[in-house]
C-alpha cells in the first residue's frame, strides 16, 4: 500500500473515529487500516453534538496500529476504542477491545436537552472477532466482516451493545480505492435508558414527555469511503458516515422532539505508514 493511501486512510480513520466516538463502535471506520501493518495518523471532520441531535461539532482524532514483525497479532487504536489481536493468523482475527464513550453535557446546543441530567464519559471492555480476505493477485482487493461486544464497566450506564459490520474494498486506480460498509448495533435498556430515556426528574426539568426506553437495535448504517495513496508511506482519505436509528432510539423525545433519526458524520484524515 502506498504511502500517499496510508495517509488519507489514517487522517479520515482520525477524523471520523472522533467523531464516530460518539454515537458509535471504533468499527464503524471503513478504512484500509487492516491492510498495512504500521500506521500512525490524525484526522478531524463533523458529527452529531449528541447521538440523535440534529446540531453539529468539529472534531479531531488520533489513530494507530502496530504490528510486531512476520507476526498477525497486532495493537489497533481508533480514537477511543483499543482492539488486542491475539490471533496469528492470516485471516481469523479475535481478542479484547477497551472503549471510551463520551457523555451528553451541558455543553450540547439543544435547549431542552442541556437541562437533562448529564451523562459522564463510560468506560467499556469487551471482545471481538473477525474475518478478513485479500484477493492473492491484489491485496487492496479485499472485504472483511467484524462483531464486536462492549460492556460498561464504570457503572455509567451498566449496559452493553452488540455491533456487527461488513466492508468491502476494490483499487480502482493504483492511487485510489473505495470502500463501503454496512453494519447495525443492537443495545440493552440499561444502555437505551441512559442514552435514550426520559426519566420524572428530567421531564420536569426539561419540559419533554417522560419516556421509558428498551432494548432494541439502536441503528443501521452505511459507510462509503475514498482512500489516495500519494506514496508508499503518505495518504489521504475523506468518507461519510449515514446511521438510521431504530426502536426506542428513534422514538425517544431527544430525537424525535428535539433532534433527527438520520445521524451523519463527514471526516477527512491523513496518514503515515511504514
Amino acid at each position: 500500500m502506498s504511502n500517499t493511501k496510508k495517509l488519507f486512510v489514517v487522517f479520515i480513520a482520525f477524523v471520523c473515529a472522533f467523531l464516530v466516538a460518539h454515537s458509535a463502535q471504533a468499527q464503524d471506520m471503513p478504512f484500509g487500516i487492516d491492510n498495512v501493518p504500521n500506521i500512525v495518523g490524525i484526522g478531524g471532520g463533523m458529527l452529531p453534538d449528541y447521538i440523535g441531535s440534529d446540531d453539529y461539532m468539529g472534531g479531531v482524532a488520533p489513530f494507530f496500529k502496530y504490528t510486531p514483525e512476520k507476526t498477525e497479532y497486532y495493537a489497533m487504536l481508533i480514537a477511543t476504542q483499543l482492539y488486542v489481536n491475539l490471533a496469528n493468523h492470516p485471516t481469523f482475527r479475535i481478542g479484547p477491545t477497551l472503549n471510551y464513550r463520551f457523555g451528553r453535557d451541558d455543553d450540547i446546543e439543544d435547549d431542552k436537552v442541556k437541562e437533562m441530567e448529564e451523562i459522564e464519559g463510560a468506560f467499556e471492555a469487551g471482545a471481538f472477532v473477525g474475518y478478513e480476505w485479500k484477493d492473492p493477485q491484489n491485496p487492496l482487493h479485499r472485504w472483511g466482516v467484524t462483531v464486536d461486544f462492549l460492556a460498561d464497566v464504570s457503572g455509567e450506564h451498566d449496559g452493553y451493545l452488540i455491533s456487527a459490520q461488513a466492508r468491502y474494498w476494490i483499487p480502482v486506480h493504483k492511487m485510489a480505492e473505495i470502500g463501503i460498509a454496512v453494519g447495525t448495533t443492537y443495545a440493552d435498556d440499561n444502555y437505551t435508558e441512559t442514552y435514550f430515556g426520559v426519566n420524572e426528574k428530567d421531564a420536569d426539568r426539561s419540559g419533554l414527555p417522560m419516556f421509558k426506553a428498551e432494548a432494541g437495535f439502536r441503528e443501521v448504517r452505511v459507510i462509503p469511503s475514498v482512500v489516495m495513496h500519494f506514496s508508499p508511506q503518505w495518504h489521504a482519505g475523506i468518507g461519510v458516515r449515514y446511521a438510521r436509528l431504530l426502536d426506542d432510539a428513534e422514538d425517544s423525545p431527544v430525537v424525535d422532539d428535539r433532534g433527527d433519526a438520520n445521524q451523519w458524520i463527514y471526516g477527512l484524515a491523513v496518514a503515515y505508514t511504514w
